[in-house]
């Protein structure tokens, strides 16, 4: 029996007796005790009562594809457009990209789930993705330029991801180069583009982004190396289903590789610097052959950002296998 029928009748938070739950699915009383017994794996937490039956600690703010889908319906051709909602994967980008990879034609195929298993960040580092706490989204794209022609992009879709946010009446957004996004000075989530195919044109893209959505009552801040932001850290009622914004951010990114070709990063050069939430402070800037204090300054229209190092002397910095943290961050 595939688990995620059982969590979606659970997902309410209320009580469900195992005879309710095996009516409903079509399967023993027996067969669904078992399943009750693999939601901790997921992260998921249940209590039991006798009469009542099983019910979830946490109610579920899971995804729904038809929403999502007829969201898109509205600003793009639905033919265009393929959308996927997964339970459980090991990461979305790592999916779309082993199927541009074998051959398959990804172009506008967007892929999102309730839970990645190995998430992917900058730099080799892990996303944190509980089950239905945070948005974990992927797009499939051919560019028909050359790979270097993308230097600014993900910087353009940092903010996009801003604007969708503001749309969507959450406040507090702001950008950190060059891929993170931020609220209320915490990161709220993150962008990663990876390429494949000719790097010299056309090639293919996976453009992945994810947000902390729902705190998990576990959460450790203390096991992770930075502050982290959650939109339920907003005041209640203040931040919109995850369907709603995963829905909006296609929408808002979509819009911007539609338009990328043609004009490049310059369309987003001021939104991106008048968004840079550590502009003029002093920073950490880490590479493998160490680290040096900068002090930032903003981003050209290539993406690229400008420093001072001590002494006053401005050059540019590319992302690559750079990291930035404020001088005082340990």
């Amino acid at each position: 029996m595939n688990l995620y029928p059982l969590i979606c009748q659970l997902s309410d938070g209320q009580y469900h007796t195992g005879t309710e739950l095996g009516e409903s699915l079509n399967v023993s009383r027996t067969a669904i005790w078992k399943q009750i017994q693999k939601l901790p794996e997921l992260g998921l937490r249940y209590q039991t009562e006798k009469q009542l039956g099983y019910r979830l600690e946490t109610p579920l703010d899971l995804l729904d594809a038809d929403f999502i889908l007829d969201k898109l319906r509205t600003h793009f051709n639905e033919d265009e457009i393929s959308l996927s909602v997964e339970p459980v994967v090991t990461s979305t980008n790592t999916l779309l990209l082993d199927r541009a990879n074998s051959g398959d034609a990804i172009h506008l195929q967007l892929l999102t789930a309730e839970m990645q298993q190995a998430g992917k960040g900058r730099r080799g580092r892990n996303w944190f993705s509980p089950f239905a706490s945070s948005i974990s989204c992927s797009l499939g794209w051919v560019f028909e330029g050359s790979a270097q022609e993308l230097q600014g992009l993900s910087l353009a879709i940092g903010v996009a991801i801003k604007s969708g946010l503001q749309n969507l009446g959450i406040e507090g957004v702001g950008l950190k180069w060059p891929n993170d996004i931020y609220l209320n000075q915490a990161k709220l989530g993150g962008i990663l583009i990876e390429i494949t195919g000719d790097l010299a044109g056309p090639c293919k893209l996976v453009v992945g982004f994810g947000l902390n959505v729902h705190r998990p009552v576990d959460f450790k801040p203390e096991a992770v190396n930075q502050p982290v932001a959650f939109l339920s850290d907003l005041d209640a009622g203040d931040f919109p289903v995850r369907s709603e914004l995963v829905a909006q951010l296609y929408v808002e990114v979509l819009e911007v590789l539609n338009d990328y070709a043609a004009e490049g990063f310059a369309p987003w050069v001021d939104e991106w610097n008048q968004a840079h939430i550590w502009q003029g402070q002093k920073a950490s800037v880490i590479t493998p052959q160490g680290s040096e204090q900068v002090t930032l300054g903003e981003v050209n229209q290539l993406g690229e950002l400008q420093v001072f190092d001590t002494s006053g002397e401005a050059r540019l910095l590319n992302s690559g296998e750079i990291s930035l943290r404020l001088k005082d961050d340990t």
